[in-house]
């Protein structure tokens, strides 16, 4: 995550330094990749375009105008900018500008004013009415939706005019959502029976986007629970939650066709969608190894590869290999690699087929 904090006065490099202390200390995890830089507003100027591309926050320390006027030629949509916080030189209003729900904006907001003791300045609707949105409840989870901005405007518009939005979240997922803000409005099912049981005989014959449709959010990774849903008579919206992460290890020169096809079965098996997944993972041996470059290409998935002291670290709390010893240093690679992604919450525990290893987790809130 890269945060940077654009300034003019000394006042307001002062200030700078300051919150980027309270922040590295209370709002990043330890385990994040984060850096926050402080940059003259001159500086700023002379690159703005790159340092707003690779940005995921942008806090200016200025008037608002200034802020408005630099960044008025690189605004692309509230799905790709960053989150855009402005703050008062003294300290007394932290705003948030520009992409509040998707960028985070909002959030950060709430958290410099709690830090900094200052008021928070919100304007969007949602949360003005004490709302949730249907972006925020896709962000939480780093989402996979079809449609998302379209979508977005569709719920969040009915939740503001009083209409029924209904939503199951996964009980894995519900960690993500436990201080309500994201979900204020929605009708919550706490139980997927409930669902069935209500819309089973449901004569709901819609129309894609009218404003008497019906519709069913449902945060989860799994293949059965989206498809039986899916047959009631409902409109029903997934969001695939991507926190799933993969392990695995295999032999030199694995056919990609054959990794692929192996982990797709054992996913399936496991009634695990496979967008669910985030990052696959292995040794740093395997660094260069195609099947598994190409199976993180193909399915937009972050690749980790460690270092063996970093496995050896974990290893004796899974089952150990002589021969996977003598090939890579270590006695295990799979559930090992696993553990590490999500802490260990493993919850598929290590399978393997013709020299090819893998092992699931899920990361927990």
């Amino acid at each position: 995550m890269n945060v940077r904090f654009i300034c003019i006065t000394e006042n307001s490099i002062d200030l700078a330094h300051k919150i980027s202390a309270l922040l590295e200390d209370s709002f990043f995890s330890t385990d994040m990749d984060c850096v926050i830089e402080v940059i003259q507003y001159s500086d700023f100027k002379k690159q703005k375009k790159q340092i707003f591309g690779e940005s995921d926050f942008l806090i200016f320390i200025m008037a608002t105008g200034i802020v408005v006027r630099s960044i008025a030629s690189l605004l692309v949509n509230k799905f790709s900018d960053p989150g855009v916080i402005v703050i008062d030189e003294l300290g007394k209003n932290v705003i948030s500008l520009l992409s509040g729900h998707m960028g985070g904006a909002n959030e950060m907001t709430m958290t410099i004013s709690k830090l900094i003791n200052a008021n928070p300045v919100i304007t969007t609707a949602t949360d003005l009415n004490g709302l949730g949105s249907f972006d925020m409840l896709v962000k939480r989870v780093d989402g996979c939706v079809k449609n998302l901005r379209s979508l977005s405007l569709e719920i969040n518009s009915k939740l503001l005019r009083g209409k029924t939005i209904y939503l199951y979240v996964q009980s894995e997922y519900r960690g993500y959502y436990i201080d309500d803000t994201c979900v204020g409005g929605f009708c919550l099912f706490e139980k997927y029976q409930d669902i069935i049981a209500k819309f089973k005989d449901f004569d709901n014959k819609f129309i894609d986007g009218s404003d008497n449709d019906d519709i069913l959010v449902v945060i989860s990774d799994s293949i059965s629970l989206i498809r039986d849903l899916q047959e009631i008579n409902l409109r029903v919206i997934p969001v695939i939650p991507r926190k799933n992460v993969i392990g695995v290890g295999c032999k030199k020169d694995t056919d990609a066709n054959e990794f692929e096809k192996f982990i797709v079965n054992k996913l399936v098996e496991n009634d695990i969608i496979i967008d669910s997944l985030c990052c696959i993972g292995s040794i740093e041996l395997k660094k260069e190894e195609r099947c598994i470059l190409d199976f993180s290409k193909k399915y937009g998935m972050k690749t980790s590869f460690y270092k063996p002291e970093k496995i050896e670290s974990v290893q004796d709390f899974y089952d150990k290999s002589e021969f996977v010893k003598k090939q890579v240093g270590v006695y295990s690679v799979a559930e090992p690699v696993c553990h590490i992604m999500c802490d260990g919450n493993i919850i598929v525990s290590k399978v393997k087929h013709n020299g090819i290893t893998m092992a699931v987790g899920r990361k927990e809130k």
